[in-house]
This record gives C-alpha cells, structure tokens and sequence, in this order.
C-alpha cells in the first residue's frame, strides 16, 4: 500500500467484496467496465470503481446484468414507475425476500407488534408493491380510496394496531376524506404511517399528523415516519427513526440550518438511517457543487448494486455535526451515527434568467398554511413562462380556493424564486398535468404547460 494513502475502511473492504465479486458473476457489469477501461484484477480501493446508474444498468437486457444470469430465479419482478422516462428493475431472489422479511418483520416489532399482538399493514402503495412480512396480516387496496377506508374502518378494529404504507398524496386525501366521512376517531387504531415515493416535507408532515391524530402524545402510537426505497434497490433502503425525525423537526428553521450547513437553503433536509451491513453509502461529487446519493449493496443480490447512483441530491452528515448544530437550538435529541441529508431530486429545480425554483421549496410552501393545504391536492408543476417563475397548483375535488390563496401562492413562489411568480389555481378535474383520481403515477412537478 502507498504510504500516502489511508487505510481501507471495514465499510469500503466490504463494498470491494461486492465489486469483485460482481465483476466475476455479471456479464453486464464485467462489460460495463471493459467499456470503462477497467480491469477488475487491479483495482485496489472503492475510489477506482466507476459509478453505475440507471442508464448503464438498465439500458441492456435484465439478464445480462444478474448474477448468474437467471430471471426465472428471481421470487420477484417490479418496475420503477417510469417518471424518468426509463424503467429500471427490481428483481429480487428468494434469499433476498426471506432477509427482507426479516427486516420488516423487526420492525414491525419495534412498534410492539408479535405473534400475540397481532398487526394489520394497509399497504397503499401503488403499481403492485408488495411488504414482505410473515408477523402481520396484509392488506393490499393500493390506491383505491374507497377499498382503503373500508379496510381501515371494517377490519382495523380487529388487530392490536394498524400499519399504513402509503406514497404522500395518497395518504393525505385518505386522511383527509377519512376525517370528513368518519370523524376525528378515524385512525385510532393506527400506529404509524411509512411514505416515500418522493422527498416528504415537514409541512406536509405536520398537515398529515394532524389528520390522523398523531398530535395526542400517545407512546402507542409512533406516527409518520418517512422511509425511501426504489424498486431496484428495494423497500425501506433508508429510512427514518422518530428520533431522526425529532432531530429534523428541531433543525427546522434558517437559524438551525446556518448552525448545520453553514447556509439557510431554505427548507430542512429529510434525516435517514441505513443498515451498513446492507449498505456502503457514499456521496457522488456532481460539477454544480451538489452531491448525489450512491449506494453498494453488501448482501449478494441477484441484481449486484455497485456504486450504483440514485440521482438524489444528498449529504452524508456526521452525528457530531447534527449533534453540534440540535445542541444550538436547544433540543436534547442526539444521534449516535451518521446520517444521509436528502434534499430532493439531483437537478430538480427550474432555472432561467438569473432565478431558480426547486419543487422542495414549493412543497414546504404549499402545505404551510394549514388552510390551503386543505384545499389543494398536493400536485403542482412549476416552469419558466415568458421568462417568469410559474406555479401551476391542484384544488381538491369540490374544494373552492379562498379569496387569500392565489394571493399567498404567488407570494410563497415569489420568495422562493427570488423574482416575480405566476400562479394558476386549477380546478380537480381542470389541472392540465395530471389526470384527475390517479395515485399509480408519480405527479410532474418539474416541465412547461402542455395545454
């Protein structure tokens, strides 16, 4: 070893492991690096991998890509939702269900669920996502509103607590129609609620916990906690602890983001945990000065993940800098590992003519005014007009906009632009960027006006 060089971390040796091993076993990575110019046999630190993507993995036929090359050995087969306009793949062997399992299962146990205190999930997810568990009981109504109410009222009842799964929009008209139809003891039984799908803003977080009555203080109840995935990777790959989600909720506000960041962005970073027995986590320097989330998965997969790039813009925050930064503001909640940062999509934002609006920044916005967020679906689409900041926004169906909204809508994206903004209130079924009633695909936020 150069005398120069620092010695190899027990995370890096791992994710080494799972380079070479790769390399012998994928036909699609070996020559992804033979395009690349690297030769597996001498590479001697994670640094000289090169990074992998959506693009690379994906752009070949699945097999090529599996260790062994047998699609017929997968349990499991799942598509991302495509927004991106390329779909990538999870596929998911029968050693790598039982260990998910495993995992959810633990967790379902850390919320007090067991074999005698039974646990109903209401998995809301879309595009046929299932939960692996063998502890609970599972419901699958997806996105179908009605079916979900009707399982959350017919059977909840009959378990010890309910577990929701559900992407943001979703569960927040499910909480909202539920609130309207049945009243505030609606969600009684309901422990927790995972989201993910998409970067989750405080604001929205608070609406929503308001909805279904997490505000009580009840310890049998954990609340909305978020937790990130992608069919590729899999479910709960990073994911959120309420004491991760206290530390966020303590770090949001201009004065304690200077404290941690050195700067105010203006909205507070999702705080995630990860299992670095599953995961080598890195950050991915990116020439406008960000960094995007990278991960190497540690476990054999069928589909090996090296240094494999989500596009997400993110950080990885040490627990002394997060503990440096709640312990300015006041709060007693500290963290005992680090943390990733996640900001939102890697190149989100709409920029032109000197200003800049990121969908982040519109969604903390959006659901800051208790009153509105009521009123608006959550989709918007934002975009340069005639050189102008543009927000386009949703009402809820029968909703009606109130005399102030357009007002501080206008006002909202003004600020967060830095120049003059546009905005359209739109009515449910009017909004020209997303078909009324459907929760299978991920809202736009982020193009110009089609119509």
């Amino acid at each position: 070893m150069n005398g120069a060089e620092t010695p190899l971390t027990a995370g890096e040796r791992a994710a080494l492991r799972t380079f070479r091993r790769a390399a012998l076993t994928s036909r699609g990575y070996r020559a992804h690096l033979e395009r690349l110019g690297v030769d597996h046999r001498l590479v001697t630190r994670l640094s000289q991998v090169p990074y992998t993507d959506k693009r690379s993995v994906f752009g070949d036929h699945i097999e090529f890509w599996l260790d062994g090359g047998r699609v017929s050995d997968a349990a499991e087969l799942l598509t991302s939702s495509g927004a991106t306009g390329l779909f990538s793949v999870g596929v998911t062997s029968r050693s790598e269900r039982r260990a998910q399992e495993r995992t959810f299962d633990l967790l379902l146990r850390s919320l007090g669920g067991s074999e005698d205190s039974p646990t109903l999930i209401l998995n809301c997810l879309p595009m046929g996502i299932a939960i692996p568990t063998r502890l609970a009981t599972v419901a699958t109504p997806s996105v179908h509103l009605e079916m979900a109410l009707e399982l959350l009222g017919r059977a909840g009842a009959g378990f010890d607590r309910v577990v929701i799964a559900a992407e943001p929009l979703f569960l927040k008209e499910l909480g909202e129609r539920a609130l309207r139809e049945r009243g505030p003891g609606f969600a009684d039984g309901v422990a927790a609620c995972f989201v993910g799908g998409e970067w989750v803003a405080e604001s929205w977080r608070r609406h929503v916990s308001q909805l279904f009555g997490f505000t009580d203080g009840s310890p049998a109840r954990t609340g909305v906690l978020v937790s990130m995935g992608a069919a590729e990777v899999g479910l709960h790959v990073l994911h959120e602890t309420p004491a991760l989600r206290a530390a966020r909720q303590a770090l949001d506000g201009p004065l304690a983001r200077r404290a941690l960041l050195g700067d105010d962005p203006g909205y507070t970073p999702s705080l995630l945990a990860w299992d670095p027995n599953r995961l080598y986590v890195e950050e991915r320097p990116r020439e406008d000065g960000t960094s995007s989330l990278v991960l190497t998965a540690l476990t054999r997969r069928l589909l090996p993940l090296v240094r494999y790039d989500l596009e997400d813009e993110a950080q990885i925050l040490s627990a002394d800098a997060v503990n440096a930064a709640l312990a300015e503001t006041g709060a007693e909640v500290r963290l005992d590992r680090p943390v990733v940062a996640l900001w939102g999509r890697h190149g989100s934002a709409v920029t032109c003519d000197g200003w800049s609006l990121r969908p982040e920044l519109v969604k903390e916005g959006l659901f800051a005014n208790a009153a509105h967020a009521g009123a608006l679906t959550g989709r918007f689409r934002i975009a340069a007009e005639e050189g102008l900041p543009a927000l386009h926004v949703q009402l809820r169906e029968g909703a009606q906009p109130g005399p102030g909204m357009e007002p501080a809508l206008r006002h909202m994206a003004s600020a967060a632009a830095g120049a003059p903004a546009r905005v359209g209130v739109h009515g449910y079924r009017e909004y020209p960027f997303h078909e009324a009633g459907d929760f299978q695909h991920k809202p736009a936020y982020v193009g110009r006006r089609t119509s």
